[in-house]
């Protein structure tokens, strides 16, 4: 921290402590709360500054007034309990502290407009771009679609994570072309000369991908597709495309450029889950600058195979790991200071892979790279105390826990045995209890769904040590047993595809409950929203996780997460 920033701070100080040994009158409670009051403020203040300049890319890239605003504002509040405690009711003596404290507020504020104005010309440095040229270069032009009509996360500007797919796609791309990126989380989409077009979809923008892929055919541009929606269904995505990669791109990337350049592009590519000790580096050149994660994985595969989830049909049963030094290598070379490690399981499913991630932690710390991230975990995170201590060491702040419910017979129809056999409570705590803030997230509209349950699942999350709250509806995405399941039982509520593909989004219901109609479901749903999200649980969740965590950096990541939970739930309740 430069010593400019306590410029003001020390002028302050200065001057009132001479102004008190000249006139302050010889009350000791008026002595001791004026102690209390100095010492109190160049706490704030000190502490104001470290968490600005550590957040510094999201007070600036996301307007969060956050670390500089709760700091004072626990200041002013316990200034004002004390000052009624302690003070003399002398109206002189009461003019005089009102004024130190205006002072203060004011010093206060000249420092914070000092820090701001520097870190705003240290955040906005554009990124160096890797491409010289494209002069006589074919273009690769890839596409991340948005659906247009339902943003969900992507309300929120700090959502927003950088297609890493695309990026890795960009890296295996020879230099012979020149790549760009169309990514609508962060602009329109415009039509833009092309030879060669990628796009990838999730199944809730498939609709989008299309609309846009016959943009480019009807220009007789090939378009390939990618990604999990498209490896699912290849068959509905070839009318729309010229070519559908099956599976992890990477893997067939290079066969289908060489196709290409001899004008042999195949209609299917299917590529076969492969183990990650040479995986490409992502280009990270093309992303938006404007992205304040930048993401990393360091695994892939899920052996649980959970009856809504399409991860392990995409990424296959074998948890496959990167080696540390590939990861710790990338995550030197990344500008951004927050990470979203975007594995489904970062400690994996035994001692061994738990014992990977702990040498990956100690390598960020002997390297010194001072991150702030959150990662993806099952519940067992919150029983390894070794995987804890270097996490929280690491720099990590939160972890997302797919907890689903607290019903072990809704659990039992998911297939979720891992957090079967595990205590909620005691995992929690225990993350908590290292500094480290809990996003829990639970799954609401299982078949069996009755008013009940949702009433019995929504206390359950405002009274446990749960921080951060993520209420999604039960989705049966295609690939999943889930919606083979619902379409056999001809269940399924919304079946002309791919025009219903953008309801599949998580946020709304898509199948027949027994027990509530789609209208009940919905409104109770919303219901338990804005028990979630009202201002005062928002407040009250942000108090619980600085007691339990006693981590003033994690209770703010908690807030601001919960604040976009917020946006997305009220966005779709319009």
């Amino acid at each position: 921290m430069k010593a400019k920033y306590f410029i003001p701070l020390i002028c302050f100080l200065t001057i009132n402590v001479s102004c008190s040994l000249l006139m302050m009158p010889p009350y000791p409670l008026m002595i001791i709360q004026f102690a209390f009051f100095l010492a109190g403020f160049s706490m704030t203040y000190y502490y104001a500054v470290k968490q600005t300049l550590k957040n510094r890319d999201a007070v600036i890239r996301l307007k969060q007034k956050s670390p500089y605003v709760m700091p004072v504002s626990f200041f002013i509040g316990i200034t004002a309990v004390t000052t009624l405690l302690l003070i003399p009711r002398d109206s002189e003596i009461i003019v005089q502290f009102c004024g130190c404290c205006v002072m203060a507020l004011l010093c206060y504020t000249v420092g914070v407009i000092m820090l701001l104005r520097d870190i705003k010309k240290a955040v906005n440095q554009p990124a160096p771009k890797h491409d010289p040229g494209s002069a006589g270069k074919k273009k690769l032009l890839l596409i991340n679609p948005v659906n247009p009509h339902k943003t969900g996360l992507t309300v929120n500007s700090s959502s927003r994570f950088p297609p890493l797919a695309l990026g890795i796609i960009a890296a295996l791309t020879p230099d012979t072309f020149h790549v760009e990126l169309i990514d609508e989380n962060m602009e329109r989409f415009t039509l833009k000369q092309a030879d060669l077009v990628g796009i990838t979809a999730f199944t809730s923008a498939a609709g989008r991908a299309y609309e846009i892929a016959s943009h480019y055919r009807n220009k007789g541009i090939p378009v390939v597709m990618g990604g999990i929606h498209a490896s699912m269904l290849p068959d509905e995505a070839l009318r729309y495309v010229d070519t559908v990669v099956i599976g992890e791109a990477e893997a067939v990337w290079p066969r289908i450029m060489d196709d290409y350049l001899k004008g042999e592009l195949k209609q299917r590519y299917t590529a076969t889950p492969g183990e990650l000790d040479n995986m490409p580096v992502a280009r990270r050149d093309i992303f938006s600058s404007h992205y304040t994660f930048a993401t990393v994985q360091t695994s892939r595969g899920c052996p649980m195979d959970c009856e809504f989830c399409s991860v392990t049909a995409f990424n296959g049963r074998k948890y496959r790991q990167r080696p540390v030094e590939d990861v710790l290598n990338e995550l030197e070379r990344i500008p951004q200071q927050y990470i979203f490690f975007v594995d489904d399981n970062i400690i994996g499913y035994s001692k061994a892979s738990a014992q990977r991630a702990v040498r990956l932690f100690q390598g960020m710390v002997q390297r010194k790279l001072d991150k702030a991230w959150f990662c993806q975990a099952s519940l067992n995170f919150g029983l390894n105390d070794d995987v804890l201590l270097w996490a929280r060491k690491a720099g990590c702040k939160m972890v997302f826990l797919g907890l689903e419910s607290p019903e072990p017979n809704e659990l039992k129809l998911m297939n979720k045995k891992v957090n079967l056999r595990i205590d909620y409570k005691k995992a929690l705590k225990n993350i908590n209890k290292h500094k480290i803030a809990v996003l829990g997230a639970f799954i609401n509209g299982t078949q069996e769904e009755t008013a009940q349950s949702l009433k019995h699942k929504a206390d359950y999350i405002l009274h446990h040590p749960i921080d951060v709250i993520q209420t999604t509806i039960l989705t049966p995405l295609p690939g999943t047993r889930l919606f083979r399941k619902l379409e056999r039982e001809k269940s399924l509520l919304y079946t002309d595809f791919p025009a219903d593909w953008g309801k599949y989004d998580m946020a709304e219901l898509t199948f027949a409950l027994k027990n509530l109609t789609q209208q009940e479901f919905m409104r109770m749903h919303s219901d338990c929203n804005r028990r979630f999200y009202s201002t005062w649980n928002l407040v009250k969740q942000f108090c619980k996780t600085l007691l339990h965590t006693k981590s003033m950096e994690s209770a703010l990541w908690a807030y601001n997460s919960n604040k976009n939970y917020r946006n997305v739930a009220f966005a779709y309740n319009k």
